[in-house]
Formats: structure tokens, C-alpha cells, sequence
């Protein structure tokens, strides 16, 4: 098998190991695990027996080194398929126990029980040498992680179709007949998934690719121990294993010895240990590639002494129905920590270990999870027998069983801690995104986004994204900037609004799409700049006023406003001066308007007398003075008025001056007709100058004494609308008097 397979042939090999996996996890889990447990304590096994068959899983790492003669004999696919074969053709054993059962000889019957689990797993262990790299052929290209995961979820999926089977035998009856029944189908079907290995590809590969010759145990230790990240990686999935290594074979145990339940009742609890898998490789497929393998490894592994701890305290014993949902917790959720941290732990080794190094490397870590696991099962066994020797009674002996076990799991985590980030996030940024619906759904659609191959639908699953407002499907939303399609760039950019700060990446890629995309992305580059105030970005946001491209300029002067920088004011003015298209100027307003200061009052009256002003601008120009001299907001809906009735512009001031004048309790006609002229004549204007002078009493402010410098302005007085602006803030300031401070 090459990893040169044409297209087609890595299809047509996906078909056949798909139904290999389908099938092969219907056989495991009918002749293994906890159906295997289960058994043996049918046949009376004690603890240490039992220990013994959950060591014997771990045992199989130790024999991969063997594999690699069957590679340079016979291949990577014939190597993998001759060993899973007699992996099963091991188990024929089993089937001669009901002979010795029915004769009273309890021990040949765990002894052959013992030799075939142990030959299985001996088998099993050579064969895996081949299992990664024919995974890794198959699942070359970009969907690489998608074909893994459903792999994994082709596996869980069949494992819990096997479970129920075995509880609808068991709900029968718990026999040793039973028992055999589920051997003979799991040998029958492991044989048929094994004969389909042959049927894979195979172009003679001998080995693992490596670039190096490879090491020898001791030197393999000496370079892990020099990389001090590696070392203490393993050192911590040491002491993890060796606490899960005591606690897995004993859960099931612990729920027959000190709850009582029936081996049909426990079947019940190994399928929801089957759905807590799936759960974990539902939610770890969506997060551990965006987070990062180390959160993980520590949320997962976590979970592992807190469910052991609920054990501990064993409660709810005697209350039938309490226990079964107790138990059938405890069971889903301890798996989802066993497997997860599995999931997360190979997932970091990969990241840590160069390629190079990664053959004998993988060696090193596949015995550090064979030892433990078979020390944790051994000893775990011996260490219950030996409680129960000494007097405890099993909820006591399991109860300081658990302890050990925490105690373990909890100090590897500890180790955990000190591992490098390699660019994932934080465990508090972790939790906050498995408990947040709107992160969840954001790394959902993210999935989906991955796999689509429908420009249309991929435009449609960026826009969706972006509505859900996510900081970390934003980073990844970010990658497409690179697509050809418009539509899917400015989707992905537009993303960006909903955030509530700006990462570091996020900044520089805004940045670069504002120097580098004109006339596509650079002006919502530029606006987005502007909403998050990025102050550093003036340089360019300044550059980018003498930009071809209307839009961009016009976004630049938003943006230059509102992060504050008044040097560019004087830029923006005069683009607004120069300029006739409506867009820029509109803008252009709008950023004086942001600014808010005493420069924006003299450029918006240089834009009031440019002849060809489109009188939407003239409107949204004034409307903006009325802000900055502190107009009150109502003249908007007067100013409205005005607009659709412009006949009525004097019973509106009139209205407008009768107001005051009742506000005040007193009239004033000679005020009352000098505004009134000035409105219906622009050369009524020094009466007009001449009452406000009066009025201000010496204390104009700054931006009245602007605007009334200008009321001789022939330019600007000769605007009607103009000349019911001036209009109205006098008579505002008749009735605010500290308005004319302003």
C-alpha cells in the first residue's frame, strides 16, 4: 500500500476499511472489555484474575515491535491482516469453556479464558503496527480529519450496536451458554472483517517512514528525556495511565459487587459508556483542532477524578432505581474522561514530537500505555484482594480504591499544567467555549464549513458565522480571505463586526486588507478599524484618503474619526472640499460630526458653499451643525417638517418663537421680527448679528462666534435652509441663554 494511491483507489480502499472498522468494533466489543469481565466472573475469577485480563489489553503495545519483522516479510497490509486473523482464530479456546463449566472445573475454564485473551492481544499488538499507517494513507488530503473522526464514529457507532445485542442475549438469561453465544458471533464476524484486509491495496511498503535509522530503547529514552516539554508529557500520561489503569477494568466491577446489579443491568451501564465515547468524539472533533490538544488533554483527564470521586462517595445503595440512573451516569461520564484524554494525549505527542522522531517515539508512548495499563489492572486487583483479605467490606475497599485512584489522576493533572501551550488556549478560555451555545454552534457550523464543496453554500455558511458573533470562528473565518470569490472574502471580513475586541492576527490581517484591497475589501478593513480603535492604523487610514477607490476613502474618514485623530481632520477637510461625490461627502459629515470640535464648524461651512452640493448633503451638513452647537434634538423633526413643507417655514419659527415666549413668560416683538425678516430675507441679516451680538453680552462662545461670523456669508445666507438653521438657534438661545456660551 503506497501512499501514491490514484483518487479513485484511496475511494475504493475507504469503502473496505469502513466495513473493516464496522465490523471489526462489532466483534471487539462482543469479545472484550467488560463482555470479557462479565464472564470470568461468571467462572468465579477474583479480582486479581480480572486484573489480569484488563492488563493483558495493555500487554498488546508491548508486542508491536515484532510487526516490524512481519513488514520487511510480508508488507504493510498482509502483516495487519495475517495477525488480525489469527487474533481471532486465538479465541477458539473460549468455546470449549461450557464443556469444562458444565463439569465443575472453574479453573481450566479461567485458564483457557486467560490464554486466549493474552494470545489475542498478543496478535493484536503486531498487527497494529500496520493499523496508523494504512489510517494515514487513506485519510490523505484535506479531509484527512474528517475521515478519522468517521472512523471513530463508525467504530462507537458499531460497538453500541454490538452492546445492545449482548444485553438482549443477557436479558435472557446470564448463563455461560449466553456467553458463548457472544463468543462464537464475535470470532465469526472478527474473522469476516479480517479476511476483508486482504482485499486492501498493498504496493509492498516494509516500514514506517522515517528519516532517521532507528533508535534503540535506551536511546529513544535519552532524546525524550533531553526535550524537556516531551519529558514531562510523559511523565504525566505516566501517572494519568496508572490512575486509569486501576480504574477502568473495575468500574463494571464495582457496579456488580457493591450495587448488586445483574450482568443484564450492566450491560446497560457498558452502553452507556459506549455513548459516553460518542459524546466525547461528538464534542472533541469540533474543539481539539480550534483550542488546541492541551486544554483538552487537562478538561478531559479532569473529568476522570471527579466522576471517580462520585464513586467514592457511592451513594444511593439500596435505592434500586436511584443507583441505575447513578450508575448509568457514572459509567457514560468516566468514559468520556478516559477516552477523551486518550483522544487529547495522542493528539499533543503528535504535535510535540518532531517527524522525524516519530516512529520510535511512538514506540516509547505505546509502552508507556501498555505498562500502565497493565500495572494499573494488576495491581489494582491485588491491591482489592488484599482489602478484602485484611476485612473491608467492598464499599469500604472500593471506596479507598477510588482514593488511590484520584489521588493518581490528580497529580498527573498537576504535571499537565506545566506542559507548553503550542498556541492553544487557556483552560478557562476552553470551558467558557464548551459552555457556550454560541461558540458551539459557531465551531458546528465551522464543521460544516470545512466540508462543503459548494461555493454557494460556503458563501452561505460564512454568512452564518458571522451572525453568530464568535471570536474563535473568526480566526478561522480569516483563512478565506484568500478566496477567489469576492462574495466569500467580504463574508468572511464582515465576520469581524460582531466581536467584542480585536485579536492580534485579526488586527494585522485588517490591516493588511486596508493597504493591499482596493476596490474589494479595504473599505470595510477601514471600518472595522475605525469601530474597534485601532489608533495604530492612522498612518495608513490617512494614505488611504488619496485611494481611487470612493468607498475606501470614504470609510478612512469614518475611521480616522473615530479613533481620534484630529491631524487627519484637516486631511478629511479637504477631501470634502474638493470632492463631488455624494458618498465621500456624506461621510465625509459624518466624520466631523465624530469629531465633535471646534474644526469641524468652519469645514462644514466651506461644504455648505460649494454650489453643487446635492441638497440631501446640504440637509445632513446642517443637521450636523445643529450638533455640534447643541441644538436641541428637536430641530430634527422641525428641520423634517421644513423639508416636506417648505411654504410653512414661518409658521414653524413662529411656533417655534411662541413656545419661548410662553417658556419665559414674556414677548419680545422686536426679536420676534428680526428673526422673521432674516427668514424670508438673506439681506436682512445685520439686524440679525446685531440681536445676537446683544444678547451674548460678551460671551460668545467659540462655536456661536463662529457661526454668527458667518451669517453675513452671502454664500450661505442666501440658503434658505441655512438662514431656518441660524433661525432656530436664535431662538433656541433666546430661551437658553447659555446656549450662545457654547
Amino acid at each position: 500500500m503506497s501512499e501514491q494511491l490514484s483518487a479513485f483507489r484511496i475511494k475504493k480502499a475507504r469503502r473496505i476499511f469502513d466495513s473493516f472498522s464496522g465490523i471489526n468494533s462489532f466483534s471487539f466489543a462482543l469479545v472484550t472489555g467488560n463482555t470479557i469481565t462479565l464472564y470470568a466472573m461468571l467462572l468465579g475469577a477474583n479480582s486479581t484474575v480480572i486484573g489480569l485480563l484488563g492488563a493483558f489489553m495493555s500487554l498488546s503495545f508491548f508486542s508491536i515491535p515484532l510487526g516490524k519483522y512481519g513488514l520487511k516479510r510480508w508488507g504493510l497490509v498482509k502483516t495487519f491482516a495475517h495477525n488480525w486473523t489469527l487474533r481471532n482464530f486465538s479465541l477458539l479456546p473460549l468455546l470449549l469453556i461450557p464443556f469444562f463449566y458444565v463439569r465443575g472445573d472453574l479453573d481450566i475454564s479461567l485458564v483457557l479464558m486467560l490464554l486466549s485473551v493474552f494470545l489475542f492481544n498478543f496478535f493484536r499488538g503486531i498487527g497494529l503496527i500496520s493499523n496508523n499507517p494504512v489510517i494515514g494513507i487513506l485519510s490523505t488530503g484535506k479531509n484527512r480529519g474528517e475521515y478519522i473522526v468517521w472512523l471513530s464514529l463508525i467504530n462507537n457507532a458499531t460497538a453500541l450496536v454490538a452492546t445492545l445485542f449482548l444485553a438482549v442475549l443477557l436479558w435472557h438469561g446470564s448463563g455461560v451458554e449466553i456467553y458463548n453465544i457472544a463468543m462464537i458471533v464475535g470470532i465469526v464476524t472478527g474473522t469476516i472483517a479480517s479476511l476483508l484486509l486482504y482485499w486492501l491495496p498493498d504496493s509492498g511498503m516494509k516500514s514506517f517512514e522515517s528519516t532517521e535509522k532507528p533508535l534503540s530503547l535506551f536511546s529513544t529514552l535519552k532524546v525524550a528525556f533531553a526535550n524537556h516539554n516531551l519529558r514531562t508529557f510523559l511523565f504525566s500520561y505516566l501517572v494519568l495511565g496508572l490512575g486509569i489503569g486501576m480504574a477502568r477494568p473495575f468500574i463494571i466491577v464495582f457496579c456488580k459487587e457493591v450495587y448488586g446489579q445483574s450482568d443484564g443491568v450492566l450491560t446497560l451501564f457498558t452502553l452507556c459508556s459506549v455513548l459516553g465515547a460518542l459524546l466525547m468524539g461528538l464534542v472533541l472533533r469540533l474543539v481539539i483542532d480550534r483550542l488546541g490538544a492541551k486544554p483538552m488533554y487537562i478538561i478531559f483527564s479532569a473529568i476522570v477524578p471527579v466522576s471517580l470521586f462520585f464513586a467514592f462517595a457511592a451513594p444511593a445503595i439500596g435505592a434500586p432505581v436511584a443507583s441505575l440512573i447513578f450508575l448509568s451516569l457514572l459509567s457514560a461520564v468516566v468514559n468520556v474522561g478516559f477516552a477523551g484524554q486518550e483522544s487529547a494525549a495522542q493528539t499533543y505527542f503528535f504535535a510535540t514530537v518532531p517527524r522525524n522522531q516519530l516512529v520510535d517515539m511512538s514506540m516509547l508512548y505505546f509502552f508507556i500505555l501498555g505498562g500502565t495499563g497493565v500495572v494499573g489492572a494488576v495491581f489494582g486487583g491485588a491491591f482489592l484482594d488484599f482489602l478484602y483479605a485484611v476485612g473491608f467490606s467492598p464499599v469500604v475497599a472500593y471506596r479507598i480504591f477510588f482514593l488511590v485512584c484520584i489521588v493518581l489522576t490528580g497529580f498527573g493533572i498537576v504535571i499537565q499544567r506545566r506542559l507548553q501551550d503550542l498556541g492553544s488556549y487557556h483552560v478557562r478560555d476552553s470551558l467558557a467555549v464548551l459552555f457556550s451555545p454560541r461558540d458551539m454552534r459557531a465551531l458546528t457550523l465551522l464543521r460544516k464549513l470545512d466540508t462543503t464543496r459548494d461555493p454557494e453554500r460556503e458563501t452561505r455558511l460564512i454568512a452564518a458565522i458571522g451572525t453568530v458573533g464568535s471570536a474563535i470562528s473568526v480566526e478561522k473565518l480569516l483563512d478565506h480571505l484568500s478566496s477567489p470569490r469576492f462574495v466569500v472574502r467580504y463574508e468572511a471580513l464582515q465576520s469581524v463586526a460582531r466581536l467584542e475586541r480585536l485579536s492580534p492576527r485579526v488586527t494585522e490581517t485588517l490591516l493588511f486588507e486596508l493597504e493591499n484591497r482596493e476596490f474589494s475589501t479595504a473599505a470595510l478593513a477601514a471600518r472595522l478599524l475605525g469601530q474597534f480603535r485601532v489608533s495604530h492604523a492612522g498612518s495608513l487610514l490617512r494614505l488611504a484618503l488619496k485611494s481611487p477607490d470612493y468607498r475606501l476613502v470614504a470609510e478612512a474618514m469614518l475611521a480616522l474619526a473615530r479613533i481620534g485623530d484630529e491631524r487627519a481632520q484637516f486631511l478629511v477637510g479637504q477631501v470634502l472640499v474638493s470632492s463631488n461625490n455624494p458618498f465621500i461627502l456624506i461621510h465625509g459629515v459624518r466624520a466631523m460630526e465624530i469629531w465633535h470640535n471646534t474644526s469641524a464648524v468652519p469645514i462644514l461651512l466651506d461644504l455648505l458653499r460649494n454650489d453643487y452640493l446635492p441638497a440631501h448633503i446640504a440637509d445632513e451638513t446642517i443637521l450636523t451643525l445643529s450638533e455640534l452647537m447643541g441644538v436641541p434634538r428637536r430641530f430634527f423633526y422641525r428641520y423634517e417638517e421644513y423639508i416636506r413643507e417648505r411654504d410653512k417655514m414661518n409658521v414653524f419659527i413662529y411656533e417655534e418663537i411662541d413656545e419661548m415666549f410662553s417658556r419665559r413668560k414674556r414677548k419680545d416683538h422686536d426679536f420676534q421680527k428680526i428673526i422673521l425678516d432674516f427668514l424670508n430675507d438673506q439681506f436682512a441679516d445685520e439686524p440679525f448679528v446685531r440681536w445676537v451680538l446683544d444678547f451674548s453680552r460678551g460671551k460668545t462662545g467659540i462655536f456661536s462666534a463662529l457661526l454668527v461670523s458667518v451669517a453675513l456669508d452671502a454664500d450661505l445666507n442666501r440658503q434658505e435652509s441655512f438662514r431656518f438653521f441660524l433661525c432656530f438657534w436664535a431662538v433656541t438661545v433666546f430661551g437658553n441663554p447659555k446656549l450662545i456660551e457654547k
